[in-house]
């Protein structure tokens, strides 16, 4: 078995834990690979050091080292690759993360094949201008459509499956996976979603109106995003997973439905996700 470690340098608890991670994959018989960048930052592991295609290609586990931005960047890239993730806590609450330094002892289960797997939906986003494909991305949480610079309410039309569901003047909505529900969604008012199931939470940010409130779609629905002008609003842009924010242009449509992909996380231990909610809010209280 191999595993590509991959470790978020603007973590300071990244740089002492890698290496203690690496003994423990060596000890439990599990070979390291890691990006070749990283060969003078840890010189004298045990591993071997690839390019970063290489590196996704050669192993079977990709273990980001960090908090969730650091699982959701690696893991949408092992998603698309067809490779397993587990996640190792250098960060603060790490819902995404299924180890913790402390579990480094639990690896020889790894190694055994002694672990379940969690699937998880991605969202894929696919963008249009005058109805030609211009692009597409992967998300993994979220996609979050928000005003830009300007300070004012946007003005978004949202259909799903080419029916109208509302034109919200909002500072924005969020179209979250069960994953992201305990995100931005969770913190805009959103229900919490066992992260298992398939399904996609449309919720809006600060509506202009008592009446919208969240909905839950099933993951087959097919969602159609456009800005609407108007005069005093705000400029929209969007962002998938928090990773960049990218002005949505005139005469572009957004369409959202369930990726073709889906990330498969490894659970080493037997605490499920009620278990792993109640140990997070009560550490973030």
């Amino acid at each position: 078995m191999k595993a590509a470690v991959i470790p978020n340098l603007t973590r300071a608890r990244a740089h002492e834990i890698t290496p203690d991670l690496c003994a423990a994959l060596n000890a439990a018989g599990i070979d390291v690979l890691m990006h070749e960048e990283l060969r003078s930052v840890f010189p004298g592991l045990d591993c071997a050091y690839l390019a970063e295609n290489e590196l996704y290609a050669s192993c079977d586990i990709v273990m980001p080292v960090g908090g969730d931005g650091s699982v959701i960047r690696a893991g949408k890239r092992a998603a698309a690759c067809g490779k397993r993730i587990l996640g190792v806590n250098a960060g603060n609450l790490a819902y995404l993360c299924g180890l913790n330094p402390e579990d480094f002892a639990l690896l020889p289960k790894l190694a055994a094949g002694d672990y379940s797997i969690q699937r998880r939906m991605l969202l894929s986003a696919e963008f249009y201008r005058d109805g030609v494909l211009t692009g597409t991305e992967l998300c993994l949480n979220d996609m979050v459509f928000c005003r830009g610079e300007k300070i004012g309410l946007v003005d978004l039309s949202v259909q799903a499956d080419d029916k109208p569901i509302a034109d919200y003047i909002a500072d924005g909505v969020i179209f979250a996976t069960p994953t992201g529900s305990t995100a931005y969604s969770m913190a805009a008012g959103g229900p919490i979603m066992e992260p298992t199931l398939d399904a996609v939470l449309l919720t809006a940010i600060c509506p202009h109106s008592l009446a919208f409130r969240p909905y839950i779609f099933g993951a087959d629905t097919v969602f159609t995003v456009r800005g609407r002008e108007r005069t005093e609003g705000a400029s929209v842009c969007w962002s998938c997973d928090g990773e960049r924010t990218v002005s949505l242009r005139e005469n572009e449509t957004v369409k959202l439905r369930k990726a073709a992909v889906a990330a498969e996380f490894i659970s080493l231990k037997t605490d499920n996700f009620i278990d792993v909610l109640n140990q997070k809010t009560l550490r973030n209280k």
